[in-house]
């Protein structure tokens, strides 16, 4: 949608935005697994509470993390992004807009990666999966096919991830502190 309706320029700066933030991507994917590990231990031990405490404390940790490489990369998004770019103006203005906008979001994306993967360490892995589609195909791209027919700047369309992860953030801590999760795999067990 980018590249039809914004240009090369607007397309690949999107990429070269999403590349610079990737290693804060990666840090997040290491406290989904590190959540889903120690939720999964501490429910089969019999520690609901240890179980919710890991993953509070994941999900916090993923946020500081994440969010303080994100400002660090978002504080140098010209200079990186002239490195990777060159000195097109109009690229370079796109890649450091892009850069904001996922690094503003990257707190975000730490609730979605620390308390989905809590989520899946519990057994219940069909809400996270709920919450990703409803996200990424009702909102960030409900959002953005918007934005692209209302002929608003393509920073409009960059934006669309923000909400994408607000409500994906929102639906997966509303269901970890239900406490629903904590007998996820007892009820798959009753079912099957």
């Amino acid at each position: 949608m980018i590249g039809r309706f914004y240009g090369t320029e607007a397309f690949a700066a999107y990429n070269v935005g999403v590349n610079m933030l990737n290693i804060a991507m990666v840090i997040g994917m290491g406290f989904s697994i590190a959540g889903s590990t120690l939720v999964g231990q501490h429910l089969g031990a019999g520690d609901t509470r240890g179980a919710k405490r890991s993953g509070w404390r994941a999900c916090v940790m993923a946020m500081v993390s994440m969010g303080t490489l994100g400002a660090l990369i978002s504080i140098n998004a010209e200079g990186l992004s002239r490195y990777f770019l060159g000195d097109d103006p109009i690229t370079v203005q796109r890649a450091v807009e892009i850069t904001h906008i996922l690094a503003a979001m990257l707190p975000l994306l730490g609730i979605d990666f620390a308390i989905g993967g809590s989520l899946r360490g519990a057994g219940d892995t069909r809400f996270p999966l709920f919450s990703t589609f409803a996200g990424l195909i009702g909102m960030r791209c409900g959002l953005a096919a918007l934005f692209a027919w209302l002929e608003l700047p393509v920073l409009w369309v960059y934006g669309s991830m923000i909400g994408d992860y607000i409500l994906k953030a929102s639906l997966l801590i509303w269901r970890f502190r239900s406490g629903r999760w904590v007998h996820a795999i007892r009820v798959q067990k009753a079912s099957a």
